[in-house]
């Protein structure tokens, strides 16, 4: 399986392909045929993990296939969301994995940063339908989309202190929340 070329180049722009990562990511891929739009809902980034230890044993991609000479542009921010889970979970391979609230902010991150770069009115449009589909009833993604604009305008194109800042972001969030939480008691 090989991962679309604008795709790549994408990653490759923002300092996030690594070939050794990216081999992993086409061994522990399927593709999906995306010409069924009833089987997008399975496009995923699963995080195979030890029950009895909490250790993250791998990850295994559901991608939408994008035609070599042919671009989607919401099956190309699909593809940019979950390799972006991909992307940054993978060091952690081998290691006790939690998810917390700041595991959807880079995905979205990303998403955002495609869109201003490759403005159309499809990838615009579908950028707005994800954010209008987000709601709190998963607070990972109400986190994320509160502060995606925010990172995007802090962004420089170094990922390990975009994940810094985001972690860092998050820590503040949970410690709000919990202020909150118990300030109302």
């Amino acid at each position: 399986m090989r991962f679309n070329p604008k795709l790549i180049d994408f990653f490759k722009k923002h300092r996030l392909y690594n070939e050794e990562m990216f081999k992993y990511f086409e061994e522990h891929s399927t593709m999906i045929d995306s010409d069924y739009y009833e089987e997008r809902i399975i496009i995923g980034c699963a995080y195979l993990i030890d029950r009895n230890t909490g250790i993250l044993k791998g990850i295994h991609l559901n991608l939408p296939y994008i035609k070599p000479n042919a671009i989607d542009e919401e099956l190309m921010l699909d593809s940019i969301h979950e390799l972006t889970h991909a992307i940054f979970t993978y060091p952690r391979i081998g290691k006790k994995f939690n998810r917390d609230i700041t595991i959807e902010t880079l995905p979205l991150l990303y998403e955002k940063l495609y869109i201003m770069e490759n403005p159309s009115p499809i990838s615009i449009a579908y950028g707005h339908h994800l954010d209008d589909t987000i709601t709190d009833k998963y607070p990972e993604y109400a986190f994320a989309l509160k502060v995606r604009d925010e990172l995007y305008h802090e962004y420089h194109k170094n990922p390990e202190e975009m994940a810094k800042m985001v972690h860092k972001k998050g820590k503040k969030y949970q410690f709000e929340q919990f202020k909150n939480k118990f300030h109302h008691k």
